[in-house]
């Protein structure tokens, strides 16, 4: 039976194919995401690999995930409501570590719902949750901000922001939380700035607020910049 004696070479070797098959086995409903990510400026692209994420995950919570970014993305909010509802219910009724982790990303995405539907106090709670869970979420810690500036409530989006500001953070969630936070405060040119700069950068690849979202802000702006002078 000397042939079942294991060396160090034969260790390290069985434990790193373990390894590599796990790695394999949790990323893999994931490969549409990073097929998306590869066209971070061609949103039709980006569009497709989120609905083929859907039509092949079929009903598992990755598919849920993907197919209510799909929907935040052309701005189906009611749609994608309905379908991050879906996949809070399959991560429920199947606990797996998986759908334990995947749940805090549809609650993120429901916060960008309910933050786009103009419903910021909703936003506001369902983020502030996500990050008490998870403080690695950085982007839940954008929608509390943009939604306190949204509020009127200044100071606390100010605190909020500062808290993304010492984190590695998206570059454009933090232009815009200076954008509302300087709308929130009166200064619409200083908004204007920052929403041009992020519109001139970004274009699509701002994954969840698409381009109508932010000419919306611009238009608002624009017209509140013109009142004010």
């Amino acid at each position: 039976m000397e042939y079942l004696n294991l060396n160090l070479t034969s260790t390290l070797a069985g434990a790193a194919v373990v390894l590599l098959v796990m790695f394999v086995r949790l990323h893999w409903p994931f490969r549409f995401q990073y097929m998306a990510n590869l066209f971070k400026r061609r949103l039709e692209v980006r569009l497709s690999w989120l609905e083929a994420s859907y039509r092949k995950n079929r009903s598992r919570a990755v598919a849920m995930l993907d197919k209510s970014t799909h929907e935040i993305m052309t701005g189906n909010y009611d749609l994608a409501e309905k379908f991050i509802v879906q996949g809070i219910h399959v991560c429920k009724d199947q606990p797996t570590l998986f759908n334990q982790a995947m749940i805090h990303y549809l609650f993120y995405n429901l916060a960008i719902v309910y933050y786009s539907s103009g419903r910021y106090s909703e936003a506001l709670e369902v983020a502030f949750r996500i990050y008490q869970r998870d403080q690695g979420m950085t982007d839940s810690l954008a929608v509390i901000a943009c939604s306190h500036a949204r509020l009127g409530e200044v100071e606390s989006a100010i605190e909020a922001y500062q808290l993304i500001a010492t984190k590695r953070s998206a570059r454009e969630w933090k232009l815009f939380c200076l954008a509302e936070i300087e709308a929130a405060k009166g200064n619409y040119e200083r908004a204007l700035a920052h929403l041009r700069q992020l519109m001139s950068k970004s274009s699509n690849a701002f994954l969840h607020l698409n381009h109508s979202e932010l000419e919306k802000r611009l238009e608002e702006w624009q017209k509140a910049s013109t009142q004010a002078g």
